[in-house]
């Protein structure tokens, strides 16, 4: 069975995030890891047997807060929860121990909650960032102010460059979900591209899959994320797809800490991010 991790540091940002995991747990029939990393620090003064016990009873008070913490968050589920696993690590790197998580349950996706963009001006978590760079699976970021609704439509954002290669992957994620694609393109000045309609039949015919081709033109007066931004709110689709190159920072150029201020779809669209 499939299985999807999603990570809680038991704060309200999260809950979104498990309630979004939880949603596509059940359209795939798989089963639902939640991850949970903190850390105990050793004082110098006590000796390995005080600190053992008291590393047990934390460790007990804490997964009974966290049991409460997902009770509140199950109760308002209609459909209850039941293909789910506790996985509680004690851990100062939460990068690590959620990529070792990742392996040991051997899961399909991370699914992670974020703050959105807040006064500062920050789009996404540190360790959001280091998941999206170091994870060989796919990451879902789900914004903490994403309302939960139904999962009917992905927009795969792309730059054309192999986009036949990944629109593959994202079938492979939707495998057998009642889910409608769709390619969005930002044209550049002086790009040549197939005929949104042309290039519909082209991959229907290579894929077997209807796929909604838009292309939207490049403003001359805004940065390229804003164009993106735009374009998606007319979309409302329910998940947005990027393909990042390894070797640069998250969502690639298009996405700087500068530019990403009031960007609609970062506040209310979940995101599941592939490396190239």
């Amino acid at each position: 069975m499939e299985k999807i991790l999603v990570a809680t540091d038991l704060s309200a940002s999260s809950i979104s995030a498990i309630q979004f995991a939880y949603k596509l747990s059940q359209l795939k029939g798989a089963t639902l890891i939640i991850v949970h990393v903190y850390h105990l620090l050793k004082p110098k003064s006590w000796r390995p047997h005080r600190f053992e016990n008291y590393r047990q009873v934390r460790r007990e008070f804490i997964l009974a807060k966290l049991n409460k913490f997902l009770d509140r968050i199950f109760t308002n589920i209609e459909t209850p929860i039941v293909n789910f696993e506790i996985d509680l690590q004690m851990n100062p790197n939460i990068v690590t121990t959620i990529l070792r998580c990742v392996a040991k349950h051997k899961c399909s996706c991370i699914c992670l909650g974020i703050q959105g963009i807040g006064r500062g001006g920050e789009a996404i978590s540190t360790s959001a960032n280091k998941l999206v760079a170091k994870s060989p699976v796919p990451v879902i970021s789900v914004p903490s102010f994403y309302k939960t609704k139904t999962i009917d439509s992905i927009c795969y954002a792309s730059d054309m460059v192999n986009y036949q290669k990944e629109i593959k992957k994202i079938l492979g994620f939707v495998r057998n979900l009642n889910i409608e694609i769709s390619l969005l393109h930002v044209i550049a000045s002086k790009e040549t591209l197939l005929k949104a309609k042309l290039l519909e039949a082209r991959l229907f015919k290579r894929i077997g899959v209807a796929v909604k081709v838009k292309y939207v033109l490049r403003s001359s007066t805004s940065a390229l994320i804003e164009d993106v931004d735009l374009a998606i709110r007319k979309m409302r689709p329910s998940l947005v797809v990027f393909f990042l190159n390894k070797s640069k920072h998250f969502l690639n150029s298009i996405l700087y800490v500068s530019t990403v201020q009031g960007l609609s779809f970062l506040r209310k669209v979940p995101i599941l991010t592939y490396k190239k």
